[in-house]
C-alpha cells in the first residue's frame, strides 16, 4: 500500500499544504491508519513548537552558571597550554570539542 508521502505530512502538520493537496491527503488518511498517526505526531510535534517559540522573539538567554562554566574552561585550558590533560595539545579546545 502506498502512503502519504513524508513532506506532505509535514506541511498539513504545519498547517502549509495547499488545499488540492490537503484534499488528497485527506482521501488516503480515511483509510489509512499509519499516516494518520504519522500526521498526528508531526502535529503534535508542531503544536509543541508553536507553543515552545517566544511569542516576542527575543532570544533566550542562557542562565550565568552557563557562561562561568565557558570562563572556568577557558581559564583552565590557558593554565594547562591547550592541553588535553594527557600531554597533547588538542588544537581544538580541549576535551576534541569543536570551538
Amino acid at each position: 500500500m502506498d502512503h502519504c508521502d513524508p513532506v506532505l505530512l509535514a506541511a498539513l502538520a504545519f498547517r502549509e499544504a495547499s488545499e488540492q493537496e490537503s484534499r488528497a491527503a485527506e482521501r488516503h488518511l480515511g483509510h489509512c491508519a499509519a499516516c494518520r498517526e504519522e500526521l498526528r505526531a508531526l502535529r503534535e510535534l508542531a503544536d509543541t513548537a508553536r507553543r515552545a517559540a517566544p511569542a516576542d522573539r527575543v532570544p533566550v538567554r542562557p542562565p550565568p552558571r552557563v557562561w562561568e562554566a565557558i570562563a572556568a574552561e577557558l581559564a583552565a585550558e590557558r593554565r594547562d597550554g591547550g592541553r588535553d590533560g594527557r600531554g597533547n595539545g588538542t588544537g581544538s579546545g580541549g576535551g576534541g570539542r569543536p570551538r
